[in-house]
């Protein structure tokens, strides 16, 4: 009877454990919203890599805001690191501005330090998603210094709120 009992106490124990963890998880588990500073409308990540012995790519992080009163120019920062093959990896980190004109946002100010310090315009669609391109839709800069035809390399792209 002592063993049943104890073993009673025991399951209801673990019981209470998991129902308290399963709440906790469940208030946890509210949308994701990320706060990446006041005023922010777009935070956009890129992934662009270049094959071969001659490639390399950039891995780039970027927030956001608009000046006042407009939503279709503004300032941001940016964070990543960038590496021609042969270079090794270099990190990337500074300050943007941007404008909005239709469907397209351009950045400028991004430095690619794994390239000698390459400063280089990137241009990313406006609507919140992701897709895939190549490199020189997202770095159209990018593309002449390096003799990259229009096409080359692959990207991939993600504009979110």
């Amino acid at each position: 009877m002592r063993l049943r009992t104890r073993t009673a106490v025991t399951v209801a124990a673990c019981a209470a454990l998991t129902l308290g963890g399963a709440a906790a998880a469940a208030a946890a588990a509210a949308p994701a919203l990320a706060d990446y500073g006041p005023g922010n409308i777009y935070q956009v990540e890129i992934s662009s890599n270049l094959g071969g012995p001659q490639g390399g790519g950039a891995w780039l992080w970027l927030a956001l805001a608009p000046n006042e009163g407009t939503t279709s120019s503004g300032t941001g920062d940016y964070a990543g690191s960038d590496c021609g093959h042969g270079f090794g990896a270099a990190a990337d980190l500074g300050d943007v501005t941007w404008t909005k004109a239709g469907d397209t946002l351009t950045i400028q100010g991004v430095i690619l330090n794994g390239f000698g310090g390459l400063p280089v315009t990137i241009t990313v669609h406006s609507a919140y998603g992701h897709y895939s391109t190549d490199i020189v839709s997202v770095f159209p800069t990018l593309g002449p210094v390096l003799g990259l035809p229009a096409g080359a390399g692959f990207s991939q792209v993600q504009v979110a709120p």
